[in-house]
Parts: structure tokens; sequence; C-alpha cells
């Protein structure tokens, strides 16, 4: 019984760092974020057993993980389109933060998505002033995107904290 309750608490224990890394790609764009909080939660159900709760539990991490994706995505592109970008500046700050991830670490992807609206409003208006405005609103919209990617994680690892917590 002792060797059971140790075995359960180094699981627990690593999930946890698991998600509290998680939680910290969520502010660096480093690490996957909101994935890593999911996979470590389906990894402690696939080792220890998912019990009465654990699927509804972990359907709720997975729904939460989903919706703050698609609430970072949907609110860059928002805060974006509301300042007057265009869907190619939205393309291209897409393509670049693909390209700016891969090639300057930690801070390359959203470097890479603001070049991308402020190059592609600059080349399509030529007014500087009209093409940071729709630059600012993508950065607004990821800043409200983050905030709401952030607390998303701590609500999924609430989650699994109430489904170790209820066994």
């Amino acid at each position: 019984m002792a060797f059971i309750d140790l075995a359960h608490a180094v699981l627990v224990v690593l999930v946890l760092v698991t998600m509290l890394v998680g939680l910290v790609g969520s502010v660096l764009p480093v690490l996957p974020g909101l994935a890593l909080i999911w996979g470590a939660a389906l990894v402690y159900g696939l080792a220890w057993g998912f019990g009465a709760w654990g699927p509804w539990l972990f359907a709720l991490i997975t729904l939460l993980a989903i919706a703050g994706y698609g609430a970072n995505f949907f609110l860059t592109h928002v805060g974006a389109a509301n300042a007057g970008a265009s869907w190619q500046a939205l393309l291209a700050s897409f393509a670049l933060a693909i390209v700016g991830f891969f090639v300057i670490p930690v801070v390359g992807a959203l470097v890479g998505a603001v070049a991308g609206v402020c190059l592609v409003e600059y080349l399509r208006r030529k007014d500087a002033r009209q093409a940071w405005r729709a630059t600012a609103g993508a950065l607004v919209g990821f800043g409200l995107g983050f905030v709401v990617q952030v607390s998303v994680g701590v609500l999924m690892i609430l989650a699994w904290g109430v489904w170790v917590w209820l066994g």
C-alpha cells in the first residue's frame, strides 16, 4: 500500500511540474503551453486510471484547451481586423510568426506576427501611421488572447487537481 501511495505521489508531482512548465509555455512561446498541460493530464489518466470523475474532468480539460487556443487566435484576429488590418496582413502575420518562431528564440513568433501585419499594411496603404494602427490592434488582440490562454491554463490545472483530489 505504501508503494502505491509513493508511486501516485511521484506521478502527481511529475504531472504537476509538467503542467507548470506548460503554464510557463503559455507565457513564453518557446513551449507548447496548453498542449503540454493537456498531454500531462492525459498521461496521468493513462498511467493511474481515469476513475469515476476522470473522463468528465479530462473532457473539461480538453474543451478548455480548445477554447483557449481558439480564443487566442480569435482575439488576435478581431483586434487586428477592428484596427483595419486586411486578411492579407493577417495571413502574412501568421506565416511570419511561424518563421519567426524558428529563427528568433523565445520572441520570434511575436516579432514575426507584428512584422507581418506592419509590413503588409504599410505596403497596402503606403502610410506608416495606418500600418502601425493595424499592428497595434493585432498586439492588443494578442495581449487579450495571452491573458485568456494563461487563465485557461490555470483552469485546466485546477480541473486536474480536482480530478486527483476526487480520486
